[in-house]
């Protein structure tokens, strides 16, 4: 199967490391580096390590009246601590906002940069792919367990029983199935916006040519970029908030 060729992945096998989806898909035959250098694995990376080198540059010189970068991240991160502060309880004994605030952050720069930097021809989205999308949906379902039983204690998994005893038997599948389902529905909707977009772009380059052809579908995905990262915090906070609030 023929794939896009990737910048990063090149550079990494001019250095001789095995770098690409052709290693990937052949790990039993290169071992475990073409593993932790898949292309997914390796754009993971270096978003990561643009995130770290902005911040630096931007936070260099702070004052009090900020500019340029500082101005930016100061944007950013007051923009998500109030959209944080608007959906998750504040008041009284459950004050959600310092225990899930740092980690609504990294998402929305995460998953934003990784959306973003699909778009760049040689790269790709790594949330394109379903392991990323899948590991960032296993810290949320995981985390918001761990705020039910740290603010509610045991009385949290009365939320799976219902309110009537003898209903149980119904009522607590029902639950285990609707938690489940978001572990599929929160990584599937991200993967599958992201590589639907990644698909379309690659058959319009095929079909069409690389110049005006996927300029609608790159335009569209500035959008849907935008859109997927916030759908994906608002959910988890949503469940963020519905683990802490009492079940009546």
């Amino acid at each position: 199967m023929e794939h896009p060729f990737l910048f990063l992945c090149y550079l990494l096998q001019l250095a001789g490391i095995p770098s690409g989806w052709h290693y990937y898909e052949h790990a039993e035959q290169w071992g475990i580096m073409a593993k932790i250098f898949a292309p997914h694995m390796v754009h993971s990376y270096f978003v990561c390590l643009l995130l770290i080198v902005l911040a630096k540059i931007g936070l260099k010189r702070r004052e009090f009246i900020p500019r340029g970068g500082q101005n930016f991240w100061e944007f950013v991160i007051e923009s998500l601590y109030n959209f944080t502060r608007d959906n998750v309880p504040h008041h009284g004994k459950v004050n959600l906002i310092p225990w899930v605030f740092p980690l609504i952050v990294m998402f929305a720069l995460y998953i934003g940069f990784c959306n973003y930097i699909g778009i760049i021809p040689g790269f790709m989205a790594p949330t394109a792919n379903m392991n990323v999308t899948l590991g960032l949906t296993l810290i949320t379902i995981v985390y918001y367990h761990f705020l039910g039983l740290k603010f509610q204690g045991l009385r949290y998994f009365k939320q799976f029983l219902g309110p009537i005893p003898y209903l149980i038997p119904l009522i607590a599948p029902a639950e285990i199935f609707g938690h489940v389902g978001r572990i599929i529905s929160l990584s599937v909707r991200l993967f599958a916006n992201m590589m639907a977009k990644e698909l379309l772009i690659g058959i319009l380059l095929f079909l069409a040519g690389p110049f005006l052809a996927p300029l609608p579908i790159l335009l569209l995905g500035v959008l849907v970029a935008f859109i997927q990262m916030l759908i994906f915090i608002t959910l988890s906070l949503a469940y963020f908030a519905g683990a802490v609030e009492e079940h009546h």
